[in-house]
């Protein structure tokens, strides 16, 4: 199939450029550098990590929280127009989804070298405890990841079809197939919700159960974790979006950027405003009775991923989006959802540190390590714990997010993500012509040659 029959059956990179390959390229090597990264850690254990007896979840988990939250927030923003009829934003709807399909599988892959042998997931199929949060959120994560995929290919089959695709896999593109479609979809999105907002919450769960650990024995931590996916989520499908109307054949319609910047920034406000407030101040009365004592404990963070947290990925967003002439601006909205990213990570850094820093037993000689000198047992020992990821966790997880990285531009060279060969969708759903020079690939726009190589084909 030619590349404009490709771009108008709505598949946002017909084909790589130079750049798109060396994008590839680049995701292609660092999968591979995380493989081989994981393989050495399997061949000399948990040991090469930063991870201890004391510290026990380390950067896995807090990515692995992370990129569920980006996952449930990202189909629950996608699917609430689907739910709601609402054809506004259905020029959002199957990139969202394939991002949360990207997120949850590298959020599931992240497991794998936290267990240190792969083959202990089997336990979970074997001889599972389902009084166990653990075992709730296994199952939720493999039964979201088949309904993501099953979800993106109901969004885009009859446009593969249209393409001629293998990927239809025999379904015709008709007009009443369409609608059947449409309709399918809504029942769908009313799965997807419920199912992502079921497994953020199954996670937080597995911190708020922990009885033993103050911090997160909490029953804020569900909600909160719902809060910051919508917010995550969000921002992400707002990165994504603009960049790939920059990069590539896909149109965001600009009205809607003030629109999901005004909603985000009510979710940021909300998450960090309100449930933070509603989370630290108990704590805070509890701590220190003197009113001054309460009011500091309150509002000052005692680590920097705090500040990185309700700053960074707070106070700006907040003030980048409250502004109605600098949310109506592109690259302020986009700098917005940057930093509320960025604040949604160092959330799960600091709700991670927060469990294991502070140990039950602080006095000496306090909890062993696990780790040794002299390599005949356990004999350094700790009343507080400590963690520094090392070089084989980074190149790991750099591995696993490039392959969810992988999969997503995959996605955008493959499936049809915007029908209608990425002509701009005005605000109340009706298409327009599409651009006379659109975007390639390779962040580049098409030239002559390019054109004429196509006519060729």
């Amino acid at each position: 199939m030619s590349t404009d029959a490709r771009a108008e059956a709505g598949v946002l990179v017909p084909r790589f450029g130079s750049r798109g390959k060396a994008w590839v390229g680049l995701l292609a090597v660092l999968v591979l550098v995380g493989l081989g990264a994981w393989i050495y850690q399997l061949q000399q254990g948990l040991a090469v990590t930063g991870m201890d007896n004391v510290f026990s979840w380390g950067l896995y988990i807090m990515l692995f929280v992370f990129f569920i939250g980006l996952s449930a927030g990202g189909l629950i923003i996608s699917s609430a127009p689907k739910f709601f009829h609402s054809k506004r934003y259905d020029s959002l709807a199957a990139l969202g989804v394939l991002l949360s399909l990207g997120c949850i599988v590298v959020a599931g892959l992240l497991i794998l070298p936290d267990l240190g042998r792969p083959s202990r997931i089997t336990g979970f199929l074997t001889s599972p405890d389902f009084r166990s949060p653990m075992v709730w959120d296994f199952a939720i994560v493999v039964l979201y990841g088949l309904f993501s995929a099953g979800y993106l290919w109901l969004l885009t089959r009859r446009d593969l079809a249209k393409m001629g695709s293998r990927l239809a896999f025999g379904v015709e593109d008709t007009p009443e197939g369409r609608e059947r479609d449409r309709k399918r979809a809504f029942w769908a999105a009313a799965v997807a919700i419920p199912l992502a907002i079921a497994l953020h919450s199954v996670t937080g769960w597995i911190f708020a159960t922990q009885i033993g650990r103050g911090d997160w024995f909490n029953p804020l931590v569900a909600p909160m974790f719902i809060m910051k996916a919508l917010v995550s989520g969000l921002a992400l499908l707002l990165v994504t979006a603009i960049l790939a109307d920059r990069l590539t054949r896909f149109r965001l319609p600009e009205a809607l950027v003030p629109e999901l910047g005004k909603v985000l920034g009510v979710f940021v406000a909300v998450h960090v405003v309100y449930l933070v407030a509603a989370e630290r101040l108990p704590h805070a009365w509890a701590a220190h009775f003197d009113f001054w004592s309460i009011t500091s404990a309150f509002l000052v963070g005692d680590t920097v991923h705090f500040w990185l947290w309700t700053v960074v990925g707070g106070a700006i967003p907040i003030a980048l989006l409250a502004v109605p002439s600098l949310r109506r601006n592109v690259g302020a909205v986009f700098a917005a959802s940057v930093a509320a990213i960025v604040g949604i990570l160092f959330e799960g850094v600091y709700l991670v540190f927060t469990g294991y820093t502070d140990l039950n037993i602080d006095a000496a000689p306090g909890v062993t390590t696990g780790t040794d000198y002299t390599g005949f047992g356990a004999d350094i020992w700790a009343t507080a714990g400590s963690y520094t990821p090392t070089v084989v966790e980074l190149a790991v997880t750099v591995g696993i997010v490039a392959l969810g990285a992988l999969l997503v531009t995959l996605g955008l060279r493959f499936l049809p993500l915007q029908p209608g060969g990425g002509a701009p969708v005005g605000a109340g759903g009706d298409r327009t012509a599409p651009d006379a020079d659109p975007a390639v690939a390779d962040g580049g726009r098409e030239t002559d040659a390019d054109a004429g190589a196509d006519r060729r084909e």
